[in-house]
């Protein structure tokens, strides 16, 4: 599935943004030589990684979201037969009177072995409750670090809204966000999900007074919130600082660093920095990511359109227009291919009656 597909948040935006971006560029420069680079060392080794994983015939390992995400998922449950053992016991279990469904010592690590115990099993009202009773009981903090991220992928997979901006508060209001990176991670993929703006403008107000590169995958969340909220330049500098991260994967998905190389020059243009995107686009034409290929010659050919180049942009859009594949913003290269046929008619029946220069203005 072509990344625009996955990720359309910009898509429609520089669509309508190319063709006015030209007529007022932006002043100064946006990219500094090392983000330059850094680019393109993110798109290399991008192409490379995936070219070595198809070459061995595997799929890629995505963090399902939300319980992916968290550390210990690995060591968790995983196959049919024990979740049904879990399912069985914890049946057994509440068939007992309340008084014997636990020892005489309510610890906290009852209530959180329970609280896992019915998460795995899908039970998440309940898995919540017992999170709930564990928090309550947890008073030395023995389990701070697990209870908290826990309670949140829940939460999420429950839906339940209410309990997630509950424990996402707690985690903003004692301070030091940053110490809490699994929880920003689930909160920035759960208000984006949900599309919650709300919760996305807490979150980009949270971290706002970082004045360089975040942790971890942090940046490309905050970049995703921002662009969602139709804060381009922000995004665009949060992007910026990852990339400059000398080429790291930060453990983001193939389809996550694939949105960042299309954004980037994407957000260049609806910023009005349209020569600083030319070279990115065409960088990412020749690639061998599928989709962001394609978006990229689309982009080069309608660059190419504005610079007068109607030749080169109608046999480019003309190309993608005649692709089998219906992606979102097909009709629209159909309409600038025809365009551009026109406008390179009516150029060449301008020279035969010497009204060429009008064309090269």
């Amino acid at each position: 599935m072509p990344i625009l597909t996955r990720f359309p948040s910009l898509a429609p935006v520089v669509l309508a943004m190319t063709l006015v971006a030209s007529a007022a560029p932006a002043a100064g420069l946006s990219m500094d030589p090392d983000q330059r680079d850094g680019y393109r060392v993110w798109l290399h080794n991008l192409e490379a990684g995936v070219a070595a994983r198809q070459e061995r015939g595997v799929a890629e390992v995505v963090a399902r979201f939300p319980f992916g995400l968290l550390a210990d998922e690995r060591a968790g449950l995983a196959d049919t037969l024990s979740l049904r053992v879990v399912a069985r016991e914890l049946g057994e279990l509440e068939s007992r009177p309340r008084l014997l469904q636990e020892p005489a010592e309510r610890t906290a690590l009852h209530a959180v072995t329970r609280a896992r115990n019915y998460r795995n099993i899908a039970e998440y009202d309940s898995a919540l409750a017992w999170y709930g009773e564990a928090l309550r009981r947890d008073r030395d903090a023995a389990f701070a670090e697990e209870l908290v991220p826990e309670t949140m992928a829940t939460a999420a997979a429950a839906g339940d809204s209410a309990v997630f901006a509950g424990r996402l508060a707690d985690v903003l209001d004692a301070g030091r966000p940053y110490d809490h990176l699994v929880e920003l991670r689930l909160a920035h993929r759960f208000f984006l999900a949900e599309d919650d703006t709300l919760g996305l403008d807490r979150l980009i107000a949270a971290l706002a007074d970082s004045a360089g590169p975040l942790p971890d995958d942090l940046g490309y969340w905050q970049a995703l919130a921002l662009s969602r909220r139709g804060r381009w330049q922000e995004s665009l500098d949060r992007l910026l600082d990852l990339v400059g991260l000398e080429g790291r994967s930060l453990g983001l998905a193939e389809a996550q660093r694939t949105w960042v190389l299309v954004a980037i020059p994407d957000l260049l243009v609806i910023t009005g920095h349209n020569d600083e995107a030319a070279p990115l686009y065409r960088a990412l034409a020749e690639s061998e990511l599928p989709g962001a290929r394609e978006w990229a010659r689309c982009q080069v050919a309608v660059l190419d359109f504005l610079d007068g180049d109607y030749l080169a942009a109608g046999t480019t859009l003309g190309e993608l227009c005649s692709q089998r594949e219906a992606f979102p913003w097909r009709a629209y290269a159909c309409g600038m291919s025809q365009l551009s046929d026109e406008m390179q008619r009516l150029r060449n029946e301008g020279r035969e009656h010497g009204a060429a220069s009008h064309f090269e203005r």
